[in-house]
């Protein structure tokens, strides 16, 4: 029997996250527990990764971790703010790829191959040398290639592999072994899971082996492949996770729409809902004295479809191979 993977996310961050790292964010699995640990332990000099990085990327931008992003879409970009200024004058530099981009540029990484081939990005701007090496990037000639194809001749571009540090994910259910089960939309966090040296994963629920064995269709990485598990209900708050809670779109109108406008308010929100509380357990009991716990049941799912007839696994126990 394997050692237990499960500890607490300052455990989790201070042993498995190191200065430096490129760390993946993704906009599905998002680890806003995790990620908002990375900022209370004062990690520096990341690089944030993912398709879409979100509001838990602008907590790394903003709480002075990251000083790198590689994305297709980063939220805090949309609008003036704090990221715009430091996209500007150099403290946040960035390489803008597309979520499409991102996530081959992670199955590559996944499957173990140096670079993979595509026709996106083909007659567009985004290949003209002015674009690649504009002035907050980090890349320049090593950013994408282009080619012709050795078996049909036609043009293609070359993206090169993503292979995170670390990717810090938020899933439904784990063992203590690190074998995670998700379901519903997975975008890049399928491959990101595959493609990360070091995986951190928190769980809404941590169940006993024999759950992950009885259903293992819906295990996305198996144990060897992770870390840490860390037990986390609410652990994608103020996200959505399938199956269990829905946007809290109140929240975030209330507390993370101002966090952007500038530092002050940035600290503002830090210190009460980072830095005041001592881990994720804190940050809900928090939220309840602050909204209600009505506020909390009011976005926790309790209708919805279900699958009719479960589904069989199974084997003959009787048949045998003779030669």
């Amino acid at each position: 029997m394997s050692a237990s993977k499960l500890m607490d996310e300052n455990e989790a961050v201070a042993r498995f996250v190191d200065d430096g790292d490129s760390v993946y964010v993704g906009y599905t699995s998002a680890a806003y527990g995790l990620c908002q640990a990375i900022v209370r332990a004062g990690k520096r000099n990341l690089e944030a990764i993912g398709g879409s990085v979100g509001p838990q990327g602008t907590f790394l931008f903003m709480g002075g971790c990251a000083n790198r992003v590689r994305a297709g879409y980063v939220a805090a970009a949309l609008r003036p703010g704090v990221v715009q200024e430091m996209m500007a004058d150099g403290r946040l530099r960035f390489e803008d790829y597309s979520n499409q981009g991102i996530a081959l540029m992670l199955m590559a990484g996944a499957l173990g191959i140096p670079f993979i081939p595509t026709r996106s990005f083909l007659g567009t701007d985004y290949l003209r040398p002015e674009f690649r090496d504009h002035a907050g990037g980090f890349l320049r000639d090593k950013k994408w290639a282009e080619m012709d194809s050795p078996f049909d001749g036609e043009k293609v571009v070359l993206l090169p592999a993503l292979r995170p540090d670390v990717a810090v994910l938020h899933a439904q259910r784990a063992d203590e072994d690190g074998n995670v089960q998700v379901w519903g939309h997975l975008g890049d966090a399928r491959w990101a899971y595959w493609a990360a040296r070091k995986v951190i994963v928190s769980a809404e629920e941590i169940v006993p082996r024999e759950v992950i064995a009885a259903d293992p269709d819906r295990t996305v990485t198996p144990g060897f492949r992770v870390s840490a598990v860390v037990h986390m209900p609410w652990g994608g708050h103020p996200s959505s996770l399938v199956g269990y809670y829905d946007y809290d779109y109140a929240y975030q109108a209330r507390t993370m729409s101002r966090m952007g406008r500038s530092m002050e308010e940035w600290q503002s929100f830090a210190d009460e809902w980072i830095h005041g509380v001592r881990d994720r357990a804190e940050y809900i009991d928090h939220y309840r004295a602050v909204f209600g716990a009505e506020a909390l049941d009011a976005i926790a799912v309790n209708a919805g479809p279900s699958p009719i007839a479960p589904v069989r696994y199974g084997y003959n126990a009787t048949l045998r191979f003779r030669m």
